[in-house]
């Protein structure tokens, strides 16, 4: 994943992973949740996923989304109600 950086973000059920443009470590990824859901019988539900490509990794945003089976989101969003953006946030978000 990222050296030195957040690499996942967990709160309550929701999860955010950062990963490297590398389309076979994100089929890897895929199969580990996969396993993940028939070891614990838990359901992740991808369709209600969003995917989110930057710089080089918008070449193949199509690709990692039909590996993970979710839609491509859009710039800017709100998670837990922090903007989410390429630009440092400020005081007032």
């Amino acid at each position: 994943m990222l050296d030195d950086g957040l690499s996942i973000l967990q709160y309550a059920d929701d999860t955010v992973s950062f990963m490297d443009n590398d389309l076979e470590k994100a089929k890897n990824m895929k199969l580990l949740l996969c396993a993940f859901e028939q070891l614990l019988g838990l359901k992740i539900n991808f369709h209600k996923s969003e995917l989110f490509c930057y710089r080089v990794a918008k070449v193949n945003q199509f690709e990692y989304a039909q590996i993970f089976g979710c839609d491509l989101g859009t710039y800017p969003f709100r998670y837990l109600d922090i903007p989410m953006h390429h630009r440092k946030l400020m005081n007032k978000d």
